[in-house]
């Protein structure tokens, strides 16, 4: 076998061994479940899915509310972050304030922050989408300021002595050099955006994943509560690897001093 086969072979066998370890896991509890092992709780898989069979309209539905407010409100946190990076890098005297602002929003519990907001501006999607910002705004800020000043002091004096303007050096040396930062930002603040929209949806909206959640609890339906979860971390896991895979497009080489 040549080395390149062999090396997609190990690839393969790292990427579906977190796969099988989930499908023996499921294996287990369906058995113990037959046996009346399981506490109530716990419903079996198969339960989890007759609950979906019995109506699969309504998880899409409401994973597609979810899904739309996440990324959306994750589109305005990216941008907001970026930009606040980009004034904190280029104009040193507003660094630090920016940068304490991030972390007095990150410092806010979101559950306590949440109802503040539904009060103050309705439980609207719009406050949805807010909450969902703010959720990953901070990760974001902090990865742009650090990959903003990533590069190096010598190729910053290169761009000046080649005379360039400070914008054409951000552009052309800062944001380059910066990429690694962002994508192990966007990994992190990705699946924040769907636990901000949960978290919004828990104060009494009519659709989404956290409102079908919370009304599985209140008429405990088990199988229900369960099937949303799964939902829920099914959305966060796809936010990651939409991150994750525009990572390995935009980024070509292999970054020096820097893991994501």
């Amino acid at each position: 076998m040549s080395a390149a086969a062999s090396a997609s072979t190990r690839r393969l066998a790292i990427a579906m061994a977190p796969v099988l370890a989930v499908a023996l896991a499921l294996v287990a509890i369906e058995v113990v479940a037959r046996q009346g092992g399981l506490p109530m709780f716990l419903p079996s898989p198969s339960a989890v899915w007759k609950a979906y069979s019995a109506r699969p309209a309504l998880l899409w539905e409401n994973l597609w509310v979810s899904g739309w407010k996440a990324m959306l409100g994750f589109g305005i946190a990216i941008g907001l972050a970026l930009a606040a990076a980009a004034v904190g890098v280029m104009a040193e005297r507003v660094r630090e304030p920016i940068y304490r602002a991030g972390v007095f929003i990150q410092a806010v519990p979101l559950i306590a922050l949440t109802p503040l907001l539904v009060v103050w501006f309705g439980n609207t999607a719009k406050t949805h989408v807010i909450i969902a910002a703010l959720s990953s705004y901070f990760p974001m800020l902090v990865a742009g300021m650090q990959g903003f000043r990533a590069a190096e002091p010598a190729r910053i004096e290169l761009m000046s002595v080649l005379s360039a303007s400070p914008w054409q050096t951000f552009v052309n040396l800062q944001v380059p050099t910066a990429l690694p930062y962002l994508f192990a930002g966007l990994k992190i603040a990705a699946p924040l955006a769907v636990l901000g929209i949960i978290t919004a949806e828990w104060t009494g909206a009519d659709r989404g994943i956290g409102a079908m959640m919370l009304y599985a609890l209140f008429s405990y339906n088990v199988p229900t509560v369960w099937l949303s979860v799964v939902a829920a971390c099914g959305l966060s896991v796809s936010f990651f690897a939409v991150a994750a895979l525009a990572e390995r497009f935009a980024i070509t080489w292999e970054p020096a001093g820097t893991t994501a």
